[in-house]
């Protein structure tokens, strides 16, 4: 098969992605290489997770291959070529190049474990773009643990023309809202493992992506890849009981300014995560935090804070994951008391709201 260098490694290293760790089958750490329909498809798996990806080209012959993944991504890489010749050879894969011949040692493709078909009944269409930034909005909220494995991975429900994303790790949550191309006929809640979670943003891109569901398992799919992970059993925690039905304080700020004062302050949050927030109505908020090696720090932002007076203790870390996270100019922060989950969302945005939980001392 002939095909650029360009789009040759583009394809290797994001089938590459899900590759890696010890593994005690040499397999693993190949990428299967197999013609498909007039293109190249190159495939890759660590048993949680696969993907596939469809390189364009002209194919002379049919062949397949599993060939090392890191020896060949590396070579293509550093092939100073512009088109690149791929020929199989029982098991040995030829690369040509233009003044070159490489031989690379493989194994047989029907060693390669077997990738499931994702069918041809799609379950729904969804903007990349969106998606990709909804799960930017919530992923960082998700918990490692193997004891609750339904809270390490990000909760994917689907009801009529919306796809609602949430994860939590029990001290804070994220939920996002993400639109989709037209109604469900059956509304689903899948829990998908935030590993690969992180790699369907990253992979997929802008364009449509094509939902398709299998037992145990959910694709997402484009025109040139696709990527087709496990799904975790068990129910998600029903968040929706700890969020408020109201609050006592509301409060407005720049968001780039208040993530500047709570990076300044945490300097001196050195024996622990804490920092102070007083929030006064009708004047600033006052952060704050005291270390009795480092010292201690108090910075006043302006702000646009109606309601009770309020003074809550944060782990300074959770605020910053969503402000970071976050695009939007301005965010508001409401609150009860200390002790009460409190509420961060973007000015004007209803469809993303993040609840963290207050530090009781």
């Amino acid at each position: 098969m002939l095909c650029t260098k360009k789009n040759l490694i583009a394809g290797l290293q994001t089938t590459s992605r899900v590759i890696g760790g010890v593994t005690s089958l040499p397999i693993l750490n190949n990428l299967l290489l197999k013609t498909d329909q007039g293109r190249l498809r190159i495939s890759g798996t660590n048993l949680e997770m696969a993907v596939n990806t469809w390189v364009a080209g002209k194919v002379e012959e049919e062949g397949e291959i599993t060939i090392p993944a890191k020896l060949l991504s590396e070579y293509v890489y550093n092939l100073a070529a512009d088109k690149v010749n791929l020929v199989s050879e029982k098991l040995t894969l030829k690369v040509e190049g233009e003044k070159t011949e490489t031989h690379i040692k493989g194994l047989p493709a029907e060693e390669f474990p077997l990738i499931p078909d994702t069918g041809e009944k799609i379950f729904v269409r969804l903007d990349g773009g969106g998606l990709k930034k909804g799960l930017s909005e919530v992923s960082f909220a998700a918990a490692y643990s193997e004891a609750q494995p339904e809270i390490s991975g990000i909760l994917f429900r689907f009801s009529g023309k919306t796809l609602e994303l949430a994860a939590t790790d029990r001290y804070r949550l994220a939920e996002t809202r993400v639109g989709l191309e037209a109604e469900v006929i059956e509304e689903k809640a899948l829990i998908i493992p935030a590993r690969a979670v992180g790699e369907i943003g990253r992979i997929l891109g802008e364009g449509v992506v094509e939902v398709y569901l299998r037992e145990g398992q959910v694709c997402f799919k484009n025109s040139d890849r696709e990527i087709i992970t496990r799904l975790i059993e068990g129910q998600y925690p029903d968040y929706k009981q700890i969020i408020p039905a109201k609050f006592t304080t509301r409060a407005e700020f720049d968001r780039h300014a208040l993530g500047q004062a709570i990076k300044a302050v945490s300097l001196f949050a050195t024996d622990s995560n804490n920092i102070e927030f007083e929030l006064l109505p009708g004047k600033d908020l006052i952060i704050a935090a005291a270390s009795a090696q480092v010292g201690d720090s108090k910075i006043q932002v302006p702000g646009e804070i109606v309601g009770e007076k309020n003074k809550i203790i944060f782990n300074y870390r959770y605020l910053l994951d969503c402000l970071n996270t976050l695009s939007d100019e301005r965010v508001v922060l409401q609150a009860t008391n200390e002790t009460t989950p409190v509420a961060m969302t973007p000015k004007g945005r209803d469809n993303f709201l993040y609840i963290v939980m207050p530090i009781k001392v």
